[in-house]
């Protein structure tokens, strides 16, 4: 392990407490929070929680849980390592045209109980064809619920085979995203969760190709699939994140440029004027054929640089067995 200090840094990781983005130094995370931006405290803060001067969860956080909150202390990535992503020149592109009914909002529900997950999107194995697509999201938006069922879906459980977690979705109904009010806009339902034996939540940022989560579509008719691209783009490629930036913003695409891609990482990096919305976790990934290349996982800074990453197409081929 590498001594802390200045040199190390958490991209991925915000302070709840005091705004500290990047955390530099040790970052302690809760493992009893569902995954999200209000699990994290650097050092100094922590400390302060365990004096009692300040709280967590934070009072803004989205789900609060009760009871004792178990910290996991977690060193930072050496900066020489990924001063390299900074170092790929931009570039430019028109922007990219994203169809309707393709990416969704996700609602799970649990018996009585509901969960909204940020974003999913549907893909198909053969191009747009509407024989048996599937919804793709990110697997730690349905944190929540799992944690809610008491199923452990990290890295750490080598017992978890993905039949835990389909048993407790009992149903999944998508929205429009985009839609003025995406809550009054219901685009059909998803059907069956798969059982992906080899997804995993809580590995260490940006080694994420194990985050996803597949549902059959139960309405084909009633959305638009884009293919799944045959490999991943390479270092200095353009790709875009299909999000709704906020209001007032038409283009439903946010451009950015691969800075690393390996068998275990998708790293890309946005232009510093680009706004990016919070909580898009489960959002596609697309080339300039408008083609799906990954599923996004989680976002950071580095030097006032704005970074994501996500989950290549290679590894969820993969997990689909496609």
């Amino acid at each position: 392990m590498h001594s802390r200090g200045a040199d190390l840094v958490h991209i991925w990781n915000r302070c709840h407490n005091c705004g500290a983005a990047p955390i530099i130094g040790l970052c302690f995370t809760c493992q009893t929070c569902p995954a999200g931006a209000d699990n994290d405290l650097c050092e100094a803060c922590y400390r302060l929680l365990e004096q009692g001067r300040i709280v967590h969860p934070s009072p803004e956080a989205r789900e609060a849980q009760a009871g004792c909150h178990v910290f996991r202390a977690i060193e930072g990535a050496e900066r020489a390592h990924v001063l390299p992503w900074l170092a790929v020149p931009w570039s430019t592109a028109p922007a990219l045209a994203i169809p309707d009914r393709f990416v969704v909002r996700p609602e799970f529900r649990s018996g009585r109980e509901s969960f909204f997950g940020s974003y999913g999107f549907i893909v198909a194995k053969n191009g747009a064809e509407l024989l048996n697509p599937l919804m793709l999201t990110a697997l730690h938006v349905l944190d929540e619920l799992a944690k809610f069922r008491g199923i452990d879906c990290s890295e750490g459980n080598l017992a978890y085979t993905g039949h835990e977690l389909t048993r407790q979705v009992t149903s999944v109904q998508l929205y429009d995203p985009f839609a003025s009010n995406w809550m009054l806009a219901e685009l059909g339902p998803a059907g069956d969760m798969l059982p992906l034996s080899g997804a995993r939540i809580g590995g260490v940022e940006p080694y994420s190709q194990r985050d996803i989560a597949a549902f059959n579509v139960g309405a084909p008719a009633s959305f638009h699939p884009l293919p799944l691209a045959s490999a991943p783009p390479t270092v200095g490629e353009l790709i875009w994140l299909a999000v709704n930036p906020g209001r007032g913003v038409r283009e439903r695409a946010i451009q950015a440029i691969v800075v690393e891609i390996t068998a275990t990482t998708f790293v890309f990096r946005f232009s510093a004027e680009a706004k990016i919305p919070p909580y898009t976790s489960g959002a596609p990934l697309l080339n300039r054929a408008g083609e799906v290349v990954g599923v996004n996982i989680g976002g950071g800074s580095l030097d006032g640089h704005k970074i994501g990453h996500g989950s290549h197409v290679t590894s969820v081929r993969h997990h689909l067995g496609w």
